[in-house]
């Protein structure tokens, strides 16, 4: 018997345990393999669901519906990154819309956001000149209801 083993190569008792291991082998590295295209797909399914919020303030902007607008850039900017590129750009949009509701007071919080978010933003010259319109603004206001003792 033990001539019969040596003939026909390895014995049952090495065989299956080696098929063994290499079925549980091929099912891991499947499910792996699995597992980083669905991560993979998810990602750029997560960035075109951000991008869907900009350019749905783009085309509200466009239209002249500032608040509609200004609600779906800020969508848009609780989705991505702070240090993202877009995020100056976006954040001056919000304030640029608000200067043009008049209100001031909430466009220098996003025209800040913008100037310290973009470093070398492209339209730095034109955001301090929106900066420099709001603070001018507010500091021309004369106080109302102050009790003067």
């Amino acid at each position: 018997m033990e001539d019969n083993s040596i003939k026909n190569g390895l014995s049952y008792k090495i065989k299956i345990p080696i098929i063994v291991l290499t079925l549980i082998t091929l099912c891991v590295m499947g499910a792996l393999f699995i597992k980083i295209a669905f991560s993979i797909s998810s990602s750029e399914k997560m960035a075109d669901s951000n991008q869907y919020f900009k350019n749905v303030g783009d085309k509200l902007k466009n239209k002249g519906l500032q608040e509609q607008a200004i609600n779906q850039y800020i969508k848009y900017l609780g989705k991505i990154n702070i240090k993202n590129p877009t995020h100056a750009i976006v954040a001056h949009n919000i304030g640029e819309l608000y200067l043009e509701l008049s209100n001031c007071e909430e466009g220098l919080i996003w025209l800040f956001q913008a100037e310290e978010a973009g470093v070398a933003y492209h339209r730095a010259n034109e955001l301090k000149n929106h900066i420099d319109v709001c603070l001018a603004k507010i500091n021309s206001l004369e106080p109302n209801n102050l009790n003067v003792k």
